[in-house]
């Protein structure tokens, strides 16, 4: 009797090819999720990036803003006068058609972004801080108006100034160089510009100063009355800062592939130091934006006017845009630079500053709505992507208000 035969059993072809389509499925599966993973990895590797050097850039603009008229001192008048001077400059929703000025003349400025050119973002806030002397100087500190004689024309003034707070190539400095004066004193607040070639030194010295337009540019718009005045502080603008929403300029060609960046964007004017040992011109004129925080695509502030200046509407005080309150805008126009709006623009006390990043969400989400930013409303409000919001908030009641 044979012994009985061992049956093999092995996998038939369909079998084998529906196991390795379910091996491919699960494979392609796996690699999917772990393809959505490292998205969602870098992703949040940028947007943590972004926020971290957006504290930074927050840090920098709350410290320039509660520094805003360090020893430059500006505000609003208290004392009936209708003079006053701006040492925050606020500009709301930047339009296409606008270009910020980087000197008097307009020689450079920032235009609107236009693709691969760069430039601002439209839409979006900016805003600029003049300061005086960061380091305290007797020469710039103790100076005074002894007196003050008419010039050439109702839009410049002779001024005697004691002591003497000019350095020798600052006082006959040529063009935009020229320095940039404030005459303040508790209640009346002007500032004129040093018209080249009339300036003699010494111990005391004698300017003629020209009153200035919103580029600190020379203006024909007379002075006002009783400013300058003898007695009234004198401090020279040694320091001015501009913070805006940039993106640079991408470029593509054989051997180079450099994207466009954008972000949060400082400028400020040259380095100066007219009373140390490297002496140096302090101009007025602004440099290329510098970056601070690369991701960041949109700022938008809210600012805090003093209450006596407030808007009609406005019992708070807070001053966002000019839709709900017409006299309430900064546009970036010189029509809607009112001398209402100037005075408020100089009554500014406080701000919050909002600062977004959109990111490269991997995962959309189709009916959920973006944010609004204060006064922005995104164009496309169900985009899919969720913003990351940052802000502070910050009150400088010093010596910018009254």
């Amino acid at each position: 009797m044979s012994a009985p035969t061992e049956r093999r059993r092995g996998f038939t072809l369909l079998e084998l090819m529906v196991a390795a389509a379910v091996g491919m499925v699960i494979l392609t599966a796996a690699m999917a999720a772990f393809d959505l993973q490292s998205q969602f990895a870098r992703n949040t590797e940028r947007l943590l990036g972004t926020q971290a050097s957006a504290g930074l850039g927050l840090t920098m603009m709350q410290r320039d803003l509660e520094n805003a008229g360090l020893r430059f001192r500006g505000g609003a008048q208290v004392d009936g006068g209708v003079a006053w001077a701006v040492v925050v400059r606020p500009y709301d929703n930047l339009d296409p058609a606008a270009a910020l000025k980087n000197d008097p003349l307009g020689g450079t400025s920032v235009p609107a972004v236009a693709p691969p050119a760069a430039g601002f973002i439209p839409g979006t806030d900016a805003f600029e801080v003049l300061m005086g002397a960061p380091v305290a100087s007797a020469q710039r500190l103790a100076a005074q108006v002894q007196v003050v004689n008419p010039g050439g024309g109702p839009n410049q003034k002779v001024v005697r100034i004691s002591p003497n707070p000019f350095i020798a190539n600052e006082i006959n400095a040529p063009g935009s160089s020229s320095p940039v004066l404030m005459f303040w004193n508790d209640d009346l607040h002007c500032m004129g510009r040093v018209v080249p070639g009339t300036a003699s030194g010494g111990p005391v010295a004698q300017v003629t100063v020209q009153t200035v337009d919103l580029d600190l540019g020379p203006a024909a718009t007379p002075w006002p009355a009783n400013c300058p005045s003898p007695l009234m502080q004198v401090e020279v603008l040694q320091q001015r800062h501009r913070y805006l929403i940039y993106q640079t300029q991408g470029q593509i060609s054989p051997g180079v592939n450099r994207p466009s960046r954008i972000g949060l964007h400082m400028q400020t004017n040259a380095a100066c130091d007219p009373i140390g040992t490297g002496v140096q011109v302090c101009s007025t004129d602004l440099q290329p934006p510098t970056m601070v925080s690369e991701g960041v695509d949109d700022m938008q502030i809210s600012w805090r006017i003093f209450d006596t200046f407030a808007p009609a509407g406005l019992p708070v005080g807070w001053c966002q845009q000019k839709t709900t309150d017409p006299s309430c805008g900064f546009e970036l126009a010189p029509a809607l630079w009112t001398p209402v709006i100037t005075q408020r623009a100089a009554a500014i006390y406080g701000a919050q500053v909002n600062l977004a990043s959109r990111g490269q969400e991997v995962f959309r989400r189709p009916n959920e709505l973006v944010p609004a930013l204060l006064n922005h409303v995104p164009a496309v409000a169900t985009d899919g992507i969720v913003r990351s919001l940052m802000q502070t908030s910050v009150l400088f009641r010093n010596s910018v208000t009254p």
